[in-house]
């Protein structure tokens, strides 16, 4: 849809002077759709960045530059509270604090489970701590940041 059909006119541009009829997204009836539990997990992956980290992770072993698996690392891990920051400037809706922490945390697990970027590579009997990791952040972080119900009056 056109931009220019998503904006109001000015006020008072309608006949006599009078206010024109609503008919934007929100005039529709429609009530707003309530977030689930997981859209806050999915909500809390940093996908973009790792489909880029998924992209480049093959070539670590490729490259002769010996840090180039902790660059990708810190990188990412600095793009991800970034990234969120400008997704909330751009929607005037800023995320709150802690799910810049949850975010960045759960990319680093996502980025160690996917390739381990320290030399010598990781101990087998870790493996299923990265494994867990993956899953129990973000997970926890939705539980965190879920919105507490308004207590009434008993």
């Amino acid at each position: 849809m056109p931009l220019a059909l998503l904006r109001r006119s000015p006020r008072g541009a309608g006949p006599a002077g009078a206010d024109p009829p609503d008919t934007g997204p929100r005039s529709s009836g429609v009530p707003p759709i309530r977030e689930t539990d997981l859209d806050r997990i999915l909500k809390l992956i940093p996908s973009e960045l790792l489909l880029l980290y998924t992209a480049v992770a093959p070539t670590i072993a490729d490259v002769t530059w010996r840090h180039f698996g902790l660059f990708l690392l810190g990188a990412g891990s600095a793009l991800a509270p970034l990234i969120l920051y400008l997704d909330g400037r751009s929607t005037g809706q800023p995320a709150p604090w802690p799910q810049y922490i949850v975010r960045t945390l759960t990319f680093i697990a996502c980025a160690l489970a996917i390739a381990w970027p320290f030399a010598g590579g990781a101990a087998p009997e870790l493996q299923w701590l990265r494994s867990f990791a993956v899953l129990a952040i973000p997970l926890v972080g939705a539980l965190l940041l879920r919105e507490r119900a308004p207590e009434g009056p008993a």
